[in-house]
């Protein structure tokens, strides 16, 4: 069994150890916030909600009155879903959106420090080739935190769902609030790894080229990154008038979320009367489809794997010593 590639993916959570670290601290900060919202937030809302719902217990209701306020306040029952798959994907949001900026500046450095360290020359002594330790990189960044973001989202969900569950036991709210779902935890899982697949693909050749310029450039990666991004639009608007280069930019990058024509009503349950919108409204929210039919995203997939190619190459030839 071929230990290898395995071993080159542990190297990098050793050697860049924010690929951890960052994503725990911010789920920690997410958590503290919540809990302090949910239990001593002074003003916050939703902690008012909670307050009240305790004070109307303290008070002398009868066996009817509550009972009529829990029918008032209950989700129907094929409704109840659709609280976890909204905190799910919300939790997800979050959590996913903070990883993009650990990974963008994860994959231009890996390539450069090992250069700029003189660590290269160890691994180079190593019966490891080249594309084995490129492709691992590019294994980190796109698979392995995609994967570890949906896995530490599930897990955070769990955790405010006790969070809550705690402070509301006993209240009029808590009685009708939700029962852990399974099912619902899961089928939100799966959604999460369709828009994480669909993403992967379609970013995959920004991270092929970030990885190309951590191979390539000796000094300043940051800064021929955003760069390009940010003349070349602007020389083109100025010299010719045009805007191409933007064009393709914003399609690049913005893409992926105008393929999946995510409709915000079936999020919005002002939108339906003040009812709660259905699961199944939630879940057909996203178009996943579309994006694996149309060709940008396959032109996309075939431009990363020669951009990865140039990288193997250069890492291959470059002489570092």
């Amino acid at each position: 069994m071929n230990t290898t590639f395995p071993m080159l993916i542990r190297r990098e959570f050793w050697e860049h150890k924010s690929l951890w670290i960052a994503p725990l601290v911010w789920v920690g900060l997410i958590t503290l916030f919540f809990t302090w919202a949910v239990i001593q937030g002074p003003g916050n809302p939703h902690a008012k909600m909670m307050i009240d719902a305790q004070s109307t217990d303290q008070m002398s209701l009868n066996d009817r009155d509550r009972e009529e306020m829990q029918n008032a306040i209950k989700l129907p029952a094929d409704k109840q879903e659709t609280f976890f798959a909204v905190s799910f994907l919300a939790i997800f949001g979050l959590i996913s959106m903070f990883m993009t900026f650990v990974v963008f500046f994860y994959l231009i450095d890996c390539l450069y420090t090992e250069r700029k360290d003189r660590s290269i020359l160890f691994w180079k002594s190593l019966p490891v080739s080249d594309a084995e330790v490129v492709l691992s990189k590019l294994a980190v960044g796109i698979i392995v935190v995609p994967l570890g973001v949906i896995l530490l989202a599930a897990a955070m969900q769990f955790l405010l769902y006790i969070i809550v569950w705690l402070r509301l036991h006993g209240s009029v709210i808590g009685e009708v609030m939700p029962d852990w779902s399974f099912v619902a935890w899961l089928r939100s899982q799966a959604v999460a790894l369709g828009v994480t697949l669909g993403g992967v693909l379609w970013y995959a050749p920004i991270a092929a080229y970030l990885l190309l310029l951590s191979t390539w450039a000796k000094n300043k990666v940051f800064l021929w990154a955003v760069l390009p991004p940010i003349a070349l639009p602007v020389l083109e608007k100025v010299f010719l008038g045009s805007s191409h280069v933007a064009e393709f930019l914003g399609r690049r990058f913005g893409g992926y979320i105008q393929e999946m024509r995510v409709d915000p009503s079936a999020f919005e349950a002002s939108n339906r009367g003040g009812h709660v919108p259905s699961v199944s409204d939630v879940y057909n929210a996203f178009h996943l489809s579309n994006v694996f039919k149309t060709p940008d995203m396959w032109i996309g997939v075939a431009a990363a794997v020669a951009l990865i190619l140039v990288a193997i190459r250069i890492r291959r030839f470059r002489d570092d010593s």
